[in-house]
């Protein structure tokens, strides 16, 4: 089977098992904003970069060095797991010690306990990494998706279970425990390894550099996301920071559960086909261009009727982050490719220049966050967005087809269809909304089909986007009569 069927097959498995995930997070999220209140969201938003920074920076991008090298040992492998845990019980004990003082910094009591639990759930993350990195490796996304699946399915009855009898923030730590603890168990169980003996040898050092140069950006991309939580808690409390992030979050939603399982696939797969040029690009080209196709239409449904969307998801309570969801979608558009461009730079090795991506990113999105600080959370979505298609987009194109295998002139044959059938599904859009408002679940429903009919067609106009279409429904379809690999 060659590589781009295999990624074919694997797309539909983890497709599968993100929309199992998607639908279960719509059917949680409305629940949990009526059962908590903003202030809960807002202490566990203020929380999370904190403990999202140790659990990024205390793997150095070493799991990714073992899913993109060729060729791998066991020695090699004990190497990168000891180093991974030694940093992360340092950085767990840092998180323990600082806690307190964070928690008097934001004028928050019930931070230190939040941060303690958050502090054990990096160790246990970085544990049960090891073996998701061998199995991503292996190609294993038949078990993978099971396994997201059944994560998922815990964690969100026990989160609204806690929720429903406690109205405690401690509820929305629940999805990420039992992620964590799931991916530890039951992977390891399958992989059957332990650590051993480490070897340091020349191999080792270089994926250790290799983590290295991705981790830099990592910890300069997660400094720019983070800061706009940080500012806003300071300057305008828990309450605008919850109605923030949970904008922020609902935008982010279809992005990450599309974009993150995907790069799980596609990044091992075009490490693998460094010395296939023609195939490489093809793959990315393929797979990226069904991304867009999957995930656009529904942002821009959700951007527009924003208002229905917020009350639909969250409740009516949360009608205050709807302009803040709206603004931010917006940026989520573009973002749905911009963010898979670091799988070209990963899968080539070129470490230096996705360096040079993060610091102009991260240090421009942080100065948007500082320019609309004063008008609240709003302001700080407007400018981040306005920022975003100024500067960053350009510029992370460009760096993207400077080299390689995937050029400039690739990006935009790829994108420009897509910008067609966004411009004209928004514009019909803009006109139904005129004289339907989709207060029912009914009624948005049926204008998200509307928008996925209407930019579908548009990209049937183009033959390259009519060919891909055909060949994954065929795929799919091949792939649900024939058994699934193991």
């Amino acid at each position: 089977m060659t590589k781009r069927a295999s990624a074919a097959r694997a797309v539909v498995f983890m497709g599968t098992a993100q929309v199992f995930r998607l639908v279960v997070t719509f059917i949680t999220a409305p629940i949990l904003g009526r059962l908590l209140h903003p202030a809960d969201f807002g202490l566990i938003a203020t929380s999370a970069p904190i403990i999202g920074f140790v659990t990024m920076i205390q793997n150095l991008g070493l799991t990714q060095a073992i899913i993109q090298r060729q060729t791998i040992t066991k020695g090699q492998i004990n190497t990168l797991f000891w180093l991974s845990l030694l940093l992360s019980l340092t950085f767990a004990a840092g998180l323990i010690v600082l806690a307190p003082i964070l928690a008097r910094y934001f004028q928050e009591p019930r931070l230190t306990e939040v941060i303690w639990v958050g502090a054990v759930l990096t160790v246990v993350s970085v544990v049960g990494e090891q073996p998701m990195a061998l199995l991503t490796r292996d190609l294993r996304f038949r078990f993978l998706a099971v396994l997201d699946i059944l994560g998922t399915v815990v964690g969100a009855v026990l989160g609204v279970a806690i929720a429903w009898y406690t109205r405690s923030y401690w509820a929305l730590l629940v999805p990420l425990a039992c992620s964590r603890f799931l991916n530890l168990i039951v992977s390891a169980l399958v992989v059957r390894w332990l650590p051993g003996r480490p070897v340091w040898d020349e191999a080792a050092q270089q994926m250790i550099g290799f983590g290295a140069g991705l981790s830099t950006f990592n910890v300069l991309n997660f400094l720019a996301r983070s800061a706009d939580n940080l500012m806003i808690a300071k300057a305008h409390g828990a309450i605008a920071l919850g109605f923030y992030d949970r904008a922020y979050k609902l935008m982010l939603l279809p992005l990450t559960q599309a974009t993150w399982p995907l790069s799980r696939i596609i990044a091992p797969i075009l490490s693998r086909l460094q010395d296939k040029p023609e195939e490489y690009r093809i793959t990315y080209i393929s797979s990226v261009s069904l991304l867009m196709l999957a995930v656009q239409p529904g942002v821009l449904c959700a951007v527009i009727y924003s208002d229905a969307t917020v009350a639909l998801l969250l409740g009516s309570q949360w009608a205050e982050a709807a302009p803040i969801f709206a603004w931010l979608g917006f940026a989520g558009l573009h973002q749905t490719f911009t963010s898979t461009t670091g799988w070209l730079f990963i899968s080539q090795g070129r470490m230096r220049e996705f360096s040079i991506v993060g610091l102009v990113s991260s240090t421009s999105t942080i100065g948007s966050f500082a320019v609309g600080l004063p008008w609240g959370p709003l302001g700080v979505a407007i400018s981040y967005v306005v920022s975003d298609y100024a500067l960053r987009l350009p510029f992370t194109w460009y760096m993207t087809g400077r080299a390689g295998y995937v050029g400039i002139g690739d990006i935009y044959r790829m994108v420009f269809p897509h910008a067609c059938g966004l411009v004209v599904s928004a514009s019909a859009l803009v006109l139904i909304k005129v004289f339907l408002h989709a207060s029912s679940p009914f009624e948005l429903g049926g204008v998200l089909i509307f928008t996925y009919a209407i930019n579908s067609a548009v990209l049937m106009l183009f033959r390259s986007k009519r060919l891909l279409m055909i060949q994954a429904l065929s795929v799919a379809c091949r792939s649900m009569m024939l058994r699934p690999f193991s």
